[in-house]
């Protein structure tokens, strides 16, 4: 019976390993660890239509009273879907899309949810659908956001390897609007700081506000 139950651990632990090493690279980011807090990935879960989530549990040490501890999910970009903890308190969260049933939450109180999300355009729906093109182009990452009180959508570009010194090198992070048209470019990093185009400040930059990852590279 012994026996049994060892190779049963044996088997989960391995499987825990393998959905671990699958893990894209930017959800593997999200594991993290501080000198009180733990974030870690725990498993994956398959919602209704094909969605996927991620459940990371926080853990803190006993001595810090008002450390958080609980639990978030995020879905396959890294966006946080969820998440049910408690610090000076109990504190849940549902994105617009999803509901605490989901979660196997549904009797959770003081629930805040996400506001309602737009629709993408389809100018920007078929850019992100070509993902070969994207990779190829070096787009690192596409995020709608909101700034100066408009819904822009952002493309940040991966550093190019081949520069010296590149450590150093500022992003470029182009701004297009719903037409995929581009609206601002900002350079952000290296020696000039912040840097914008079409009038912009780099106070725009900083004062966006994000609202969802759209898209991750390979």
């Amino acid at each position: 019976m012994k026996t049994a139950i060892s190779l049963t651990l044996i088997l989960s632990l391995w499987c825990l390993a393998g959905i671990a090493q699958q893990l894209p690279a930017h959800i593997q980011k999200l594991n993290r660890k501080t000198d009180l807090t733990t974030v870690k990935f725990e498993r994956m879960l398959m919602l209704s239509g094909g969605r996927k989530v991620y459940e990371f549990s926080i853990t803190s040490k006993s001595q810090c009273i008002h450390c958080e501890r609980g639990t978030t999910f995020y879905d396959e970009n890294g966006n946080t879907v969820a998440y049910f903890t408690t610090s000076r308190g109990p504190s849940a969260f549902v994105a617009d899309g999803y509901t605490l049933a989901e979660f196997g939450k549904s009797g959770a109180q003081g629930v805040k949810y996400g506001a309602k999300r737009e629709n993408l355009p389809a100018p920007i729906a078929r850019v992100i659908a070509k993902s070969d093109s994207l990779n190829k182009a070096g787009v690192k990452q596409i995020v709608q956001v909101k700034l100066r009180d408009q819904i822009l959508y952002s493309f940040e570009h991966k550093l190019n390897p081949k520069l010296p010194n590149c450590k150093d090198c500022p992003v470029v992070i182009v701004f297009y609007n719903a037409n995929y048209q581009p609206e601002v470019t900002f350079h952000v990093g290296g020696f000039a700081g912040i840097t914008a185009t079409n009038g912009y400040k780099s106070t725009d930059y900083t004062s966006r506000q994000k609202l969802w990852i759209l898209w991750n590279a390979n």
